[in-house]
């Protein structure tokens, strides 16, 4: 015979899976009669376009890693520890470190990506300078 808390926890765990489908049901006719309605508002005044034409957006999903401001505050750590100039992989590697994260290429690659956006947008508010290298690269460095 099956074991009664397992088969109690299933059932319970479907009854919650149960309940979120309906939940994105609801949600989904929601939203179908809030996007009828904008069609009909449109419509109303501009009769002949082509809401067909409309191409949907794609919601983009930022990554989970850092609370807001997190990252900023991590890199403009890392340059003023590190007393010179770095390269955005430098950085990217040192905030990873001390965030925790896995030295892993992928993760490297969105974190080098994200840090490269804190730098560049530090170096807009006047918090952060490039310099350029003897070899032709740049570094980053506190102003």
């Amino acid at each position: 015979m099956a074991e009664l808390h397992v088969v109690s926890e299933l059932v319970a765990k479907r009854g919650k899976l149960a309940g979120q489908v309906q939940l994105c049901h609801q949600e989904l006719q929601r939203l179908a009669a809030e996007l009828g309605h904008l069609d009909a508002t449109i419509r109303l005044f501009a009769p002949a376009y082509d809401l067909g034409g409309i191409r949907p957006r794609k919601r983009r999903r930022g990554q989970q890693w850092f609370a807001p401001g997190e990252c900023q505050r991590l890199v403009l750590e890392v340059m003023r520890d590190a007393g010179g100039p770095l390269s955005d992989q430098s950085v990217a590697q040192a905030v990873a470190a001390r965030k925790g994260l896995q030295d892993r290429s992928k993760v490297l690659a969105v974190l080098h990506k994200t840090s490269l956006a804190v730098l560049r947008r530090l170096t807009g508010k006047g918090a952060a300078r490039a310099v350029e290298l003897a070899g032709g690269g740049w570094a980053w460095m506190r102003a």
